[in-house]
Order: C-alpha cells, then sequence, then structure tokens
C-alpha cells in the first residue's frame, strides 16, 4: 500500500472525530424587544348611524311608534355619537376636559366633556315578600335559513335559571373579543359625552360631518390633536319579506366600509301554562349565541376573525333567513341589524424606530363607526296600541304588562309579558 492512499485512509478514519470536535455554530442574534409603555391618556369616538326601528342606542319616539302603527315606516336617520376620556394623570382641579370639533359637526365650536358627580350607593334591596319566581322559558334558534337546524332549539327553564342552574354550555359559542371604552370605574378621571348637561342631549345634526381636525384639551391630560378622515358611515335599509314555509326573509342595501354583518331577533308570547311566558332569541350566527357582542363595535380585525368562525356574516352578504320554526314560536319580535364598520386609531408620540428605545405612549385615540337598522316581525300592528282602554269589562283596573327595557315598552303584550316573565313580577293585583 502507497503512502497516498495510507494518508487518504487515515482521514476518512479521523472524519467522525473532527465533525465531534467542530465548534457549534452561533445561534443568530435575537432582535432587541422594544419596550411599550401604555398611554396614561385614552380616548374614545364612537359613531353610530341609525335608522328604521332599533334596539341599539336609538330608542324609538312616541312619534315613530304612532306612525308605525298607522302603517307608516321609520325613514328618520340618526346619527348617534359616544365620546369617553380617561386619565390617569391627576387633574389639577376639578376635572375639566372639551372637544374641538370640525365646523362641518354644525354643533358649535366644542363639545364639553363632564365628569360624572359621585353617586352615593345604596344597600341591595331585599326580595320583596310578595315577588314570584319567574315562569316560562327561553328558546334559542340560530343561523340563516327557512328551516331551523337539528338541534333546534335549545329551551332555558327560567326558573331554574332564577335558581342558578344555568345550562352547561349557554355561552359556550361566544369567544368574543370586545374592546371597552373608558369608564368612570376603570379609569382614576374619566370626561364623557352625552353628559348631565341638557345641551348634550339634543340630537346630532342630520348633517353633521366627523372630517376634519379634532383636538381634546382638559387639565387632567396633554393635549389630544387628530384628524378623521373617516365620517358616519351610511344608513342601513332592511326589507323584510314572510315567505310560503311560514319564514322571515332579510335583504338590505351593502353600505361602503362595512367589514361585516350580525342580525337577531328577540321576540316572545305566552307560555304553556297560565302566568308562563316564552323568550324567543335567534341570531344569524351560524353558531349558537345568546344576547352577545356580535352587535356591538367590532374591531376589523376582530370581525375578521368572527366571519372566518362564521359567527358574523361577512360583509358582501346581504340576506338572510329566520327559520320558520323561530317565526312560529314568536307572537311579535323586534329585529336589528348592524354593520360594523372601520377604526381609525392614532397614538403620540409616534413609535421610535429604534427598538432599543422605549416608547412611552402619552396618548391612544380610537374612533369606530357602525350602522344599526331594525324594524318589528311577527305582530300585529294593532297590538302596538296597547290592547286596553286602562278600564277592565267589570271597572276594575286593566292589568298591564310587565315590562323590561326598548322591546318591552314598545312592543307592550307579547314581549313585554315575555319580559315580564323572564325578570319576575309581582304577585297579582284586583285587576282584569
Amino acid at each position: 500500500m502507497n503512502s497516498a492512499v495510507r494518508v487518504s485512509i487515515a482521514i476518512l478514519a479521523a472524519a467522525p472525530l473532527l465533525a465531534a470536535t467542530k465548534p457549534p455554530a452561533k445561534a443568530p442574534a435575537r432582535a432587541p424587544v422594544q419596550q411599550v409603555v401604555p398611554p396614561k391618556t385614552v380616548y374614545w369616538l364612537s359613531a353610530a348611524t341609525a335608522s328604521g326601528f332599533t334596539m341599539g342606542s336609538r330608542s324609538p319616539s312616541t312619534g315613530d311608534m304612532m306612525r308605525m302603527a298607522m302603517g307608516g315606516g321609520m325613514d328618520q336617520v340618526q346619527k348617534d355619537l359616544k365620546l369617553d376620556l380617561g386619565s390617569k394623570v391627576p387633574p389639577s382641579g376639578p376635572p375639566a376636559a372639551s372637544h374641538a370639533i370640525p365646523p362641518a359637526m354644525n354643533m358649535g365650536p366644542a363639545l364639553a366633556l363632564k365628569t360624572p358627580r359621585p353617586v352615593a350607593t345604596a344597600n341591595t334591596p331585599r326580595e320583596p315578600e310578595d315577588f314570584e319566581r319567574p315562569k316560562g322559558q327561553i328558546l334559542l334558534f340560530w343561523g340563516c335559513g327557512e328551516t331551523a337546524r337539528p338541534g333546534q332549539p335549545v329551551v332555558i327553564d327560567f326558573e331554574k335559571m332564577a335558581a342558578g342552574q344555568i345550562p352547561p354550555g349557554l355561552f359556550g359559542g361566544e369567544r368574543v373579543r370586545i374592546a371597552r371604552p373608558p369608564m368612570t370605574s376603570t379609569w382614576p378621571t374619566y370626561g364623557g359625552w352625552p353628559n348631565e348637561d341638557r345641551a348634550s342631549k339634543q340630537a346630532v345634526p342630520a348633517d353633521a360631518s366627523l372630517l376634519g381636525p379634532h383636538k381634546v384639551t382638559g387639565n387632567y391630560s396633554s393635549p389630544i390633536d387628530f384628524t378623521l378622515t373617516q365620517d358616519w358611515m351610511a344608513d342601513l335599509a332592511m326589507q323584510q319579506s314572510k315567505l310560503p314555509s311560514g319564514a322571515l326573509a332579510l335583504s338590505w342595501n351593502r353600505v361602503p366600509g362595512a367589514t361585516s354583518h350580525f342580525a337577531q331577533m328577540f321576540g316572545g308570547g305566552g307560555g304553556k301554562k297560565p302566568d308562563s311566558a316564552t323568550i324567543v332569541f335567534w341570531s344569524s350566527s351560524d353558531v349558537q349565541t345568546f344576547i352577545s357582542g356580535l352587535s356591538d363595535f367590532i374591531a376589523p380585525a376582530e370581525a375578521a376573525r368572527l366571519v372566518g368562525t362564521k359567527q358574523l356574516m361577512p360583509a358582501e352578504q346581504t340576506n338572510c333567513a329566520i327559520p320558520k320554526e323561530a317565526m312560529a314560536a314568536s307572537q311579535g319580535g323586534l329585529i336589528s341589524l348592524v354593520a360594523h364598520g372601520p377604526e381609525q386609531n392614532f397614538v403620540y408620540p409616534p413609535r421610535p424606530t429604534n427598538p432599543k428605545v422605549p416608547w412611552v405612549q402619552d396618548w391612544t385615540v380610537k374612533a369606530r363607526f357602525a350602522s344599526r337598522t331594525g324594524g318589528i316581525a311577527g305582530m300585529d300592528m294593532a297590538a302596538m296600541g296597547g290592547g286596553s282602554s286602562g278600564k277592565g269589562k267589570r271597572g276594575k283596573p286593566a292589568c298591564q304588562p310587565s315590562t323590561s327595557g326598548m322591546a318591552g315598552e314598545a312592543l307592550g303584550g307579547a314581549i313585554g309579558g315575555a319580559l315580564g316573565g323572564m325578570f319576575g313580577k309581582k304577585k297579582k293585583t284586583d285587576c282584569e
């Protein structure tokens, strides 16, 4: 064996040892994680367009209800605005702040952000001796389609719920991430609009526009400057038509800027037993849901996620049907529809380009938008008059159904009685 061959064999034999003793490769250096210090002050602007018979922030007036009872519509479009300022900066004196608005809002030079006066907390009232446990049931339906899906409705017993027996999985399909604006309970100092000032309770002008520069100043925050390029959304127009099957078909227009849609119906009627009631709740979600945050303001990223899980309808969908079973179970109901909209977010100061420099935020602004509408479904318009002259046949006072919230007040009889049954009521009085 010549010397060249012997050298080659030696190199091959030593190769594993050389590989084992080779120094390990260096791990790539990690990019520095920038420290982010949350803002001391946050400001939220919530703008909603309301039309029709809504279940949201706009409650129908007596005039609205009279027009609907006489067969008329509710064509008026209202612009709703809510402003919330929260700060960790101690005020220099009594809290005071204001929001200078663009001239196009036609609401004067500025809106006053008032801090609510402290309210003394009262002792928790005891349950009255003549209080009866609620009787009846809730029927849950969900999903668009002429026919209810297998397993529907889910039946929830009032008495069991009042006793603390919540059905398993009742809220299992929710998983809705809703960001909440500043409140007195979450920030050391808070200012809001509308407030106790009478002027703030006036309606926003129909021709008001949010476009342009805004500035918030006060004695418990730095000046906040931002410019909005997004205005109130266009109004939703919903049409209803009863299908031969008994289902109710809903359709609506596509609103520019909408990220998703959500519809729900809240109705009710008499129960199977005397003195009991039935609540009917239906939603357009493909996932079981009950009184969820799906009709609230929802950020675009969250709306996209919820469209993916089929809890919200996509922006391009403009129709849905309430199943015939839900309509048959409900003697009357309110339908609400929301188009979730865009957001504009501002942060000061801007984020440092050098990741080693902490981002100490002074203030943030969130402007969020939505468009809502609604209408009455499955109810005889004559029932809206209340169905009572105030006197019974034998001269006794006429018994009025207990109501809770706008739905009961608006629809009286059917939903009012159902809501009264849901939340409990006093024992019967001598009436007819």
